[in-house]
Formats: C-alpha cells, structure tokens, sequence
C-alpha cells in the first residue's frame, strides 16, 4: 500500500486530508511539524509527502530539502496559506527547494 505523510501544524487540515486519503486507498502517516515529519520519514520512508510550509520546529522549506536530500525520488506536494506574506513566496521558494507540485491553501 501507498504511504502518504502528511505534515500540518492544524490538527484540522491533516484529518480532513487524511480521511479522504485513506478512502481512496492510501496509508496515511500524520506530523504536527517539521521535526516530527523528519522522524515519521525516516521510520517508514513514504512515497509521497504533503507538507505546510509555515509551522514550528522547522519549517516545510527546511524538510522539503532535507528529505529530497536524503531520498531524492520522494515526491514533495508544498501546500501553504502564506502566514503573514504573501502565499506564492513561499510556494516559490518550495518549487527551488524541490517541491514537485505546489498548492495554495
């Protein structure tokens, strides 16, 4: 089965995305935040990763690099509501970082 981490610091967001992505099919792991996100990734490498950018611990911008770096074939969905700038800065910056799709929230 596919695994889907998905990595948000609203509570919210992650059940409501990953209700509707175990219906259709897929295992889903959750992180509150960057540095949980980095250790549910090591544990069971998934194949996708949805990721906030703005959240504590560390940033999405700071996993997406670390975790293309250490498996360069995971695919990075970069997902943001801007905070407190402008929403494409931040999706731009992902895309460079090595986001492979991006989403306004």
């Amino acid at each position: 089965m596919t695994t889907i981490l998905v990595v948000d610091d609203h509570k919210e967001l992650r059940a409501v995305v990953g209700r509707v992505l175990t219906e259709a099919g897929y295992e889903v792991a959750e992180a509150e935040d960057g540095a949980a996100a980095l250790v549910a990734f090591r544990a069971q490498p998934p194949a996708l990763v949805i990721t906030d950018i703005v959240m504590p611990e560390k940033t999405g911008i700071e996993i997406i690099a670390t975790m293309k770096r250490e498996r360069p074939e995971v695919k990075v969905l970069a997902i943001s509501g801007g905070g407190r700038t402008h929403v494409m800065d931040f999706l731009s910056i992902a895309r460079k970082t090595g986001a492979d799709a991006t989403l306004e929230k």
